[in-house]
């Protein structure tokens, strides 16, 4: 099945190049072979190639938003959630510390690669017209663009706010010079899109389509869109669709199957970013080619030395003490909630059970002991606590639940290959769950959230254990701290929660992130990147940033 989906990063090149600037003004012979703007928009083949190449900047290894590296990284390491270990790559320790700047490569990447989509997006919608399609197919195409840009837009809104808004192909230089709409501008953008899209996508697709995007897809983020806008009414109807026919979305018995390979496309999953055994893993990072590598390169960013991984977060001190803080009932088959194990690894003695191994055979004292190296550059700047309930490091995304040697290692011998699930039906969830409490529907918020604790192993709430709205957000902010961990969403929500600058600076000093001291206003935004100001003079930088 996975096998499929190889176009998602196989043709992308082809559409860079038949997407480029018109060159025949310098042309003086025509080569049959060579994919001109005259010969590419043919025929349907050439509308699947050219979506492929879209779906491509926001996947591109190491560098797209759910790659691995500039997004998975850099936005997760700015919550309350992990610590970073100091001393890796720059750009990365300078977003998860508050020290970045407009130069900063990584955040420069994010936004490159999306603009990148939303191009190739506008596009497809301009020359549609051309391919002689079905009515029907060519609607489906329409909306999948659509989609796309409507996602980047998403990205752009949620990280710089205010950004260019382009909604037309870019084929000269005087053309990329765009001011920078306003955010609600931006956001209406998002709405536009999203709304279109979820009219015309299909609600499911056909096997040998997985990982395209479905109606469901479009409907989740633009829920998830009104959610940031505080159009909370609109949110919790939009959100509401999802638990209605002809959507059979769900949670799966399993949390742990959201993250590994054994269970994909299951019934939780609203969007999901296809990985797969697919090109060259040794191929360089961020390249579009036919034999672009499709692996899945998260684990080897987060797992420990002894797992093959590189070893760059350990779950910080606050997440491990809201782990704890509720135990499970008594008789349960677990003292702690169920996600904790699927999340964390810590030598289980120190909290009263029985200890088991990981990776192959390993004990939790081997892995700790080959991250100690990495570790000891925490100190003494970052206080990660292993005193009052143990060592903790990270388990979800790595390959530690295989039980194979080198699990994490993605040039080992069994690189992961488990899909990134971008959306899943328990975020949808609890992001109703706060339109809800917002609405005042707290019977509504209240089932939603024991959807949540139930599959957790932990008892349901009661309208006397969450009388008021205040009482149902603290619970929701617990709940998507433990459900939705390194799943980037952490920095929005504490940034949505908190608006006063001061606020969040004393919440992120009491929770001892790393660069809470030197946080400001101006961190619930990215600047504009100084390469995008540069190429773009009708472009300024971000209000707070000046």
């Amino acid at each position: 099945m996975k096998k499929s989906i190889k176009y998602i990063g196989a043709l992308a090149l082809t559409m860079a190049l038949a997407g480029s600037c018109n060159e025949r003004d310098f042309l003086t012979q025509t080569d049959p072979n060579r994919i001109t703007e005259t010969n590419f928009w043919k025929d349907e083949n050439s509308l699947s190639m050219a979506l492929a190449a879209t779906y491509s900047p926001l996947r591109l290894p190491l560098y797209g938003y759910w790659g691995a590296f500039t997004g998975v990284q850099d936005i997760n390491a700015m919550g309350d959630d992990v610590f970073t270990i100091p001393g890796e790559e720059a750009p990365t320790w300078a977003i998860a510390s508050y020290t970045n700047d407009e130069n900063n490569s990584d955040a420069a990447d994010i936004f490159d690669r999306t603009y990148q989509c939303i191009h190739r997006a506008n596009l497809i919608l301009s020359r549609i017209d051309k391919v002689p399609i079905d009515a029907a197919k060519k609607e489906i195409y329409i909306a999948e663009a659509k989609f796309l840009r409507g996602l980047s837009y998403f990205i752009l809104a949620s990280n710089w706010g205010a950004v260019p808004l382009r909604t037309e192909p870019v084929e000269t230089t005087n053309a990329y010079a765009a001011p920078c709409a306003n955010k609600d501008e931006v956001w209406q953008q998002v709405i536009s899109d999203l709304s279109a899209a979820k009219d015309k996508l299909p609600a499911t697709r056909d096997p040998k389509e997985q990982g395209r995007a479905t109606s469901g897809a479009a409907i989740g983020f633009l829920g998830k869109a009104y959610l940031y806008m505080e159009n909370y009414p609109q949110a919790e109807a939009t959100l509401t669709l999802l638990t209605q026919a002809p959507y059979g979305y769900g949670l799966v018995d399993n949390f742990e199957d959201n993250f590994t390979d054994a269970n994909e496309f299951n019934k939780e999953s609203i969007f999901e970013w296809v990985c797969a055994p697919l090109g060259d893993p040794y191929g360089p990072w961020g390249a579009e080619t036919a034999n672009s590598p499709m692996f899945n390169y998260i684990p080897q960013f987060i797992g420990p030395p002894a797992g093959g991984g590189w070893f760059k977060y350990v779950p910080s001190n606050y997440l491990v003490s809201q782990f704890v803080k509720e135990p499970r009932p008594a008789g349960s088959d677990t003292k702690y909630d169920k996600r904790m194990y699927a999340t964390l690894m810590w030598k289980y003695s120190t909290l009263g059970e029985a200890d088991k191994t990981f990776y192959d055979n390993k004990t939790f004292d081997e892995l700790w002991g080959s991250a100690r190296a990495k570790i000891v550059r925490l100190y003494p700047d970052t206080k990660l606590d292993t005193t009052t309930n143990g060592r903790f490091l990270i388990k979800k995304y790595t390959g530690a639940w295989r039980n194979v040697a080198n699990a994490d290692n993605y040039w080992g011998a069994t690189p992961s290959t488990a899909n990134y699930r971008v959306m899943r039906f328990a975020e949808v969830l609890l992001m109703r769950a706060e339109a809800a409490t917002r609405n005042g529907h707290t019977g509504v918020a209240l089932a939603d959230i024991n959807q949540i604790r139930t599959r957790a192993g932990l008892a349901a709430k009661t309208a006397a254990d969450l009388p008021g709205a205040d009482q149902l957000i603290a619970e929701i902010d617990h709940q998507k701290l433990l459900e939705m961990f390194y799943e980037q969403n952490r920095i929005y929500d504490l940034r949505r929660w908190n608006k006063s600058a001061a606020q969040l600076a004393s919440i992120l000093t009491a929770r001892e992130k790393q660069g809470a001291n030197t946080f400001k206003a101006k961190h619930y935004v990215l600047p504009i990147p100084a390469r995008e100001l540069n190429a773009n003079p009708k472009a300024t930088q971000n209000d707070l940033w000046k």
